[in-house]
């Protein structure tokens, strides 16, 4: 992992066709509900910042608000406040990011310091596009009455208002995974009917090199059913923001090469089942660069894209973009659908 300054040419200095440069730094954006505003993390373990699309002024959310700023991730409720992901303080990369990274929520007016909600969390969140509700994934490192660190839960927690503010509510485990399967949920489908999410196999703590892969999934919350969307072994199938339609959400994917990580770009799946999916973002030939966690706008025509270069830290940022959607879609490069058995190894 690489943290430090790179000095050659930017990715937005001469981005691809359909690609637009925002930011020469920031990381993991997310669109608000009204798909005017881009909140990002200003750097990793980091304040939260905010990106108007019109104006193109930033607005720092988090400084001078509090004792705690080393944010990871910002995602927006329904309602307009900011669910936050963080630890209190860094210690390290390692137990600040996995073990004691915790939920927060900001007003929406970003009036006052976060509130910590008292959950630790694995990873990442998916939030509910119509009701204040979440899921995320948590081990027996941050609950002992899960197990131990190898037993893993996706939990879907209301988030309720009451006189102290917000606080967690209701709660229920809707999917267990232990023996080196670590899940991540990503996104809600069709009205909080299902959760899609990643599941890292033998990726975690290390990635075991003769046998690992990132699969796609998705477990009906009725009913506690799994499909499977993608899986490829040796290699790094993650999803990330869905589509307005639930029809298909974005992946990073490393298919470009044998055995390989980073991913480098980001594509299109098909939540059908067939594994189908299309490159949206060009950075395969433009080595040191890549394109990752990505989110849809509200209204399906536009991508937000971080760009880091293929060493550094996962989730560390160097910039953050767009990518316009309709044009690609209509371009030649958005009709290149393949499966897994069709993929072509890349070679510079």
């Amino acid at each position: 992992m690489d943290k430090k300054p790179y000095d050659g040419p930017h990715f937005f200095d001469d981005p691809p066709e359909f690609h637009y440069g925002l930011l020469d730094y920031g990381e993991r954006p997310y669109w608000t509900p009204d798909g005017k505003k881009l909140a990002f993390i200003e750097n990793s373990f980091g304040d939260v910042c905010e990106i108007d699309l019109e104006t193109k002024v930033v607005r720092n959310l988090t400084k001078d608000k509090g004792l705690y700023h080393s944010f990871l991730r910002v995602l927006v409720l329904p309602n307009g406040d900011y669910l936050l992901i963080g630890p209190r303080d860094f210690k390290n990369y390692e137990v600040s990011r996995h073990v004691e990274s915790e939920l927060w929520i900001l007003d929406k007016e970003a009036k006052n310091p976060p509130k910590p909600l008292g959950r630790r969390i694995f990873e990442g969140c998916a939030v509910s596009a119509i009701a204040n509700r979440i899921a995320y994934s948590m081990n027996g490192n941050h609950d002992s009455s899960i197990g131990t660190e190898d037993d893993f839960e996706i939990h879907v927690t209301e988030i309720v208002y009451g006189a102290d503010g917000p606080e967690l509510g209701e709660d229920r485990v809707v999917y267990k995974a232990k023996g080196r399967r670590v899940p991540e949920p990503q996104d809600f489908r069709y009205d909080d009917k299902e959760l899609i999410f990643a599941e890292y196999v033998n990726r975690f703590p290390k990635r075991d090199t003769t046998n690992w892969k990132c699969v796609v999934k998705g477990v009906h919350l009725e009913t506690g059913e799994v499909q499977i969307y993608i899986d490829e072994p040796m290699t790094h199938n993650e999803c990330e923001g869905i589509f307005p339609d639930h029809e298909y959400i974005t992946l990073e994917s490393s298919c470009d090469f044998e055995n390989y990580w980073p991913p480098i770009d980001l594509w299109k799946l098909k939540l059908d089942g067939s594994g189908e999916r299309v490159r949206m973002t060009q950075s395969l030939g433009r080595a040191p660069w890549r394109c990752s966690n990505c989110n849809v706008s509200p209204d399906g025509k536009w991508l937000a894209f971080m760009v880091n270069t293929r060493t550094d830290a996962p989730g560390l940022g160097r910039g953050i973009g767009l990518l316009d959607l309709e044009a690609w879609e209509k371009s030649p490069q958005g009709q290149l659908w393949e499966t897994p058995a069709e993929r072509k190894i890349y070679t510079p």
